[in-house]
């Protein structure tokens, strides 16, 4: 695929580079980086992954030959997430909300469980009006509660235990933000007595949208690598961020985060940057969930995605541009947000989480025996 810009947009003072990298501002035709793909990255993390695009699939009602991301993105229109706006014709689409009620949330929920297991779910209203456009695997629906935009995310009928993924999650999400990382806003709410998490959009802003770049597009990679490294994402940082040094910080602690509440589901389109009015920033941190089955990273940390050790996290500094007692004094910072954590995954029901618990008891006694 090939992308050039209009002379209207680079001749705007207000225009930036939709990819830092990639797509600099210029009047040249740019070839996709990944031209099997057909399209740039950029415009790629537009669409939603397999919940998503299922539902826009069916919501739009295309054929098996038109589910080429051209396609999709046309059906897309101006609901995804993120600042683009798509149309097939000569003429700039409206930013479509996309999102369902709160009130509505219970009527969704009811057909997320139908459109998981059903081979003929039957009318889709609620889903199909706002679970389109969100990403990830597992079901989710965006929903407008109290004059703010949201992402709710439903357990998932295949879950041993309903209870246990969407609470493990805003319990990361908690010690996350304890251990000062950028987390949007979230609050838990039951729905027919099952856990749902609202997520506040971070890409939705009083003057429209924020454009979003996953490090997926950033490094011009596939899905799931297995020779990425945090060493590379922190170069990329380095790269483009308009204050790299609060950005490396903050990934630096994310990376550590991570490996102490086994969140191993450390794809590249878990890490983004938002546009803001100085430039590329690291974005808050989603997808923030201690996984109760694998222990490996996806992305390797001193060369290695298991058993990843305190002097692994420090040996590190050096490929973050940091000084090793700054790293250190970063890792301290985390391990004392998370002195409490014991509380928060107390009430989390189900032997899966006990297991979970366990590992992270172990891993943060360890680190902290070797500080």
């Amino acid at each position: 695929g090939f992308f050039r810009y209009e002379r209207e947009y680079l001749e705007n003072s207000d225009s930036y580079p939709l990819h830092p990298v990639h797509l600099p501002l210029s009047d040249e035709t740019f070839m996709a980086a990944r031209p099997a793909f057909g399209i740039h990255g950029v415009f790629d993390d537009s669409l939603p992954d397999a919940w998503g695009r299922r539902l826009l699939v069916e919501k739009a009602g295309l054929r098996k030959t038109h589910y080429a991301p051209v396609h999709l993105l046309n059906a897309l229109g101006g609901s995804g997430l993120g600042a683009l706006l798509y149309s097939s014709r000569d003429e700039t689409p409206d930013i479509v909300d996309g999102s369902i009620d709160f009130s509505e949330i219970h009527a969704a929920l009811k057909e997320a469980q139908r459109f998981e297991t059903a081979v003929d779910p039957g009318e889709l209203r609620f889903l199909l009006s706002g679970g389109t456009s969100a990403g990830g695997a597992r079901p989710k629906v965006l929903v407008r509660h109290k004059e703010a935009a949201w992402i709710a995310k439903f357990p998932s009928v295949y879950d041993v235990d309903p209870q246990t993924n969407v609470l493990l999650e805003a319990a990361g999400l908690e010690l996350g933000k304890r251990a000062g990382l950028i987390i949007p806003d979230f609050k838990v709410c039951r729905v027919w007595n099952r856990p749902v998490l609202l997520v506040r959009r971070f890409d939705v802003v009083p003057m429209g949208r924020r454009a979003l770049l996953s490090f997926r597009s950033l490094l011009a990679v596939d899905d799931f690598p297995d020779f990425i490294s945090y060493a590379d994402l922190a170069e990329i940082v380095r790269r483009v961020s308009a204050d790299p040094r609060i950005d490396v910080d903050l990934l630096f602690k994310q990376m550590v985060v991570n490996v102490c509440l086994f969140n191993t589901d450390d794809h590249l389109q878990n890490f983004s940057m938002a546009h803001k009015k100085a430039g590329w920033r690291l974005s808050p941190v989603y997808d923030l969930v201690p996984n109760v089955w694998r222990e490996e990273q996806l992305l390797k940390i001193n060369g290695k995605h298991t058993g990843i050790t305190l002097e692994d996290l420090l040996s590190e500094s050096r490929e973050f541009g940091l000084s090793r007692k700054r790293a250190l004094n970063l890792t301290e910072e985390v391990l004392d947000g998370m002195a409490g954590w014991e509380r928060l995954f107390s009430e989390i029901p189900g032997e899966a989480a006990e297991g979970i618990r366990r590992r992270i008891r172990k891993r943060l006694g360890v680190f902290r025996g070797c500080l």
